[in-house]
């Protein structure tokens, strides 16, 4: 396990469309996924998406807990997404503001669903169905944007601002 170095705006492989997991053992599954880990936690993220890490696979990792970045969000246990799909999204959308480790130290106004149901394999290859909400629905659409080479300035609907310009999320 290790702690990578983050991709910044401006790399190419943040705007390609990442490759599905085909073979968890040929792809190292396991591996990129404790590296991501390490790597997400390192940095205080709250979601990291293979692709911020110059790997061109779908899989992302959150995990939001006692988090600095986001101080008031709420928990969410570790969670694993390989080759995540969104199925719905609500016709209810919220504007909320976003950051990303590849485009450090500024954080952007988004529009999103505030829900979404979203399919996704297990590191144990299990099919998972599941709706999220809020924060957590944001996450999963901001990494899966990642997977699919988009950065959240290319969905922002407000201002940019520095964060300690920002008092709340």
């Amino acid at each position: 396990m290790s702690v990578l170095d983050i991709v910044i705006e401006g790399d190419e492989s943040l705007t390609q469309k990442a490759q599905a997991v085909t073979d968890f053992k040929l792809d190292k599954v396991q591996e990129n996924v404790s590296d991501m880990i390490d790597t997400m936690r390192h940095y205080q993220g709250v979601g990291l998406a293979a692709p911020q890490i110059g790997l061109l696979q779908r899989i992302i990792v959150l995990e939001v807990a006692n988090n600095k970045r986001y101080p008031q969000a709420e928990n969410i246990e570790l969670d694993i997404l390989i080759n995540p799909e969104i199925l719905e999204c609500s016709q209810q959308t919220e504007i909320g503001w976003e950051g990303c480790l590849s485009i450090p130290g500024f954080r952007g106004e988004v529009l999103r669903p505030v829900s979404i149901t979203y399919q996704a394999l297990n590191l144990a290859q299990e099919m998972l169905i599941k709706t999220v909400y809020g924060f957590h629905a944001r996450i999963i659409q901001h990494e899966i944007d990642h997977l699919n080479g988009i950065l959240f300035t290319q969905r922002m609907t407000g201002s940019m601002l520095k964060p300690e310009k920002i008092l709340s999320f």
